[in-house]
C-alpha cells in the first residue's frame, strides 16, 4: 500500500517536474531548442515503438500466427517498449529515464539477467583456466637473422 502511494504521488508530481525541466532547458539552450528537443526525443520514441511492432509482426507472420519467445527476449523486449513509451512522452526526465532503460547492463540488471563475471558465458574457442593452472613465461627475442637483422658496424 506504500508503494502504491509513492508510485501515485510521483505521477502526480511527473508533470510539475517535466515543466521545470523543460524550462531549466530552456533557459540553458532557448525556447526553439528544448521545443525541438522533445519533439526529436518524442519522435525517435514513436520509432522506437513502431520498429519493435514491426519485429513482433514480422515473427508473427514468418511462423504463422505463433511466436515462441524466451524469457529473457521477451523482459529485454518490455523494457525496450516501455523506453520507447517513455521516450513518446514529451519532457527530459522521462527521455532520461529512457535512456537509462536502454543501456544494456541496466537493462539486463532490472529484468534480473545481470551476470557475474563466474555467471558469463566463455567465448568460443577459449580454455577458461583457474589462476593456479597457468603462469607467464618470458621468452627470449628470437635469433632468426631473417627475423632480427645484425645492426650496423
Amino acid at each position: 500500500m506504500v508503494q502504491l502511494r509513492w508510485l501515485v504521488l510521483g505521477l502526480i508530481a511527473l508533470p510539475f517536474l517535466e515543466f521545470a525541466t523543460f524550462f531549466w532547458v530552456a533557459g540553458q539552450i532557448g525556447f526553439f531548442g528544448a521545443f525541438f528537443g522533445v519533439l526529436l526525443t518524442s519522435f525517435l520514441g514513436i520509432m522506437l515503438l513502431k520498429g519493435g511492432a514491426k519485429l513482433l509482426f514480422s515473427q508473427v507472420m514468418r511462423s504463422g500466427g505463433i511466436v515462441l519467445v524466451s524469457g529473457d527476449a521477451a523482459r529485454s523486449g518490455m523494457l525496450t517498449a516501455f523506453a520507447g513509451l517513455l521516450l513518446a512522452i514529451p519532457g527530459f526526465v522521462t527521455d532520461i529515464i529512457a535512456l537509462v532503460l536502454l543501456i544494456p547492463a541496466i537493462g539486463g540488471l532490472l529484468s534480473g539477467r545481470a551476470l557475474t563475471p563466474a555467471q558469463r558465458p566463455t567465448p568460443p574457442g577459449v580454455v577458461d583456466l583457474e589462476p593456479a593452472d597457468w603462469r607467464e613465461e618470458r621468452r627470449p627475442p628470437p635469433t632468426d637473422p631473417r627475423l632480427n637483422p645484425p645492426g650496423p658496424g
